[in-house]
């Protein structure tokens, strides 16, 4: 029977070999334990070697994190790295899902037991991986702290040499509050690399199709569609950290939405001129979702993917932009420009041949084209009803 090391794919391999990290930790194959995690809609195999389990390091200082640390260090870990690394590969996870997964196994790997010995093993596994992270600790509790470079809000971050770390173990909001967090001194990768959150593209995973029977009024006139999207990636988002109001715009549709929903707006688009296109694209951003404030209905803010709003029963202005701008993009390729005020998001399209309120920027003439509404117009040209005199900044444009 061939070990696990010796039949993981080449990937895998050169990927361990991008960690950088220590010599490989690997136990006797024949005590490998296997199990089937049920990951979103993907049951993915993983493979670890019991002996990897470190104790609790008992009552927390520095001393007592470090020497937890060091421990994990001669513990077998590497197969569970090889495991993991092997699925981020096979299912294209980007690194916040690779996390995920990460923790998701060692919880079944620890149990409910030992929650510090836990963290303490996930930050090896990210340290191996090619990550700089840090270990805190507050009191009886220890947290993983990553080294990222994007923008995130409502996450906890630390700024220490010379460097911003999210506190992964504090994304669910369990440790809010402004108790003084210890750092420990312990740093194995310093130079390690950036900690990505963005979802450049979507994970392939298991696909969960649902349709939905959408209408929306194009110049008065009903249209009717049917919209298949992909529950999967609704589910990851909905406890998916708070990253910049851009990175939703540039989240793309996911294959299963793209095959349903394109097409047939492409049907609709065929026969219009550049503007009513983009009076069509509007029409349907504005009437075939119900709105309602993220506060009022989830009670808290929740910016969506283009996905998300398919899979829930209200969407606000930085969830239509976000699904306006993916479709003018993939549909009809213009320039565009998101405009932000204070309290209200929308998109500008790039065009000299409409008139109406615009501005210009970088040399580019944009005119308005609010994907919020009025909820029944196909007016574009028009700067937000109540905005006509509140300034605002471009936070992103496309082309």
């Amino acid at each position: 029977m061939k070990t696990i090391f010796a039949s993981l794919s080449f990937a895998a391999a050169f990927l361990l070999l991008l960690a950088g990290s220590s010599a490989p930790r690997l136990g006797d194959p024949t005590t490998y334990s296997r199990f089937e995690l049920p990951f979103y809609a993907q049951p993915i195999a993983v493979v670890y070697d019991p002996a990897m389990v470190i104790p609790d390091p008992g009552p927390l200082t520095n001393a007592s994190i470090r020497n937890a640390y060091r421990q994990s260090i001669r513990k077998p870990s590497r197969v569970l790295l090889n495991s993991l690394l092997e699925a981020k590969q096979r299912y294209e996870l980007n690194d916040f899902l690779f996390y995920k997964l990460a923790r998701t196994s060692l919880q079944v790997v620890y149990g409910d037991r030992d929650r510090n010995a836990r963290e303490i093993t996930l930050f090896g596994l990210l340290i191996d991986a090619g990550f700089d992270a840090r270990l805190t600790f507050r009191g009886n509790q220890v947290f993983v702290n990553v080294y990222t470079t994007e923008d995130l809000f409502e996450v906890p971050i630390i700024n220490t040499g010379g460097r911003p770390y999210a506190n992964l173990s504090c994304l669910d909001g369990a440790c809010n509050g402004r108790q003084r967090l210890f750092i420990i001194d312990e740093r194995p990768n310093p130079h390690g690399r950036s900690f990505g959150f963005q979802l450049r593209k979507w994970p392939a995973l298991g696909v969960q199709p649902e349709t939905k029977a959408m209408r929306f009024n194009y110049h008065g006139v009903q249209q009717n569609m049917d919209i298949t999207f992909d529950r999967t990636m609704v589910d990851i988002m909905s406890d998916y950290p708070f990253i910049h109001e851009y990175c939703y715009l540039e989240t793309p549709l996911s294959p299963t939405l793209r095959e349903s929903l394109l097409p047939q707006l492409r049907r609709y688009l065929e026969p219009l001129d550049d503007q009513q296109r983009i009076e069509l694209l509007v029409s349907f951003t504005r009437s075939a979702f119900n709105y309602k404030e993220d506060n009022e209905y989830f009670g808290h803010s929740k910016p969506m993917v283009p996905e998300e709003l398919f899979g829930y029963s209200f969407s606000d202005c930085e969830d239509r932009s976000a699904l306006f701008f993916a479709l003018v993009r993939d549909l009809l390729n213009m320039p565009m420009a998101v405009v932000a005020y204070d309290d209200h998001l929308t998109i500008a399209v790039g065009t000299d041949a409409i008139r109406g309120d615009g501005f210009t920027y970088d040399g580019q003439r944009y005119v308005f084209c609010d994907p919020t509404g009025p909820k029944n117009s196909s007016r574009i040209g028009q700067i937000p009803p109540g905005y006509e005199n509140k300034k605002f900044q471009i936070i992103g444009t496309y082309k």
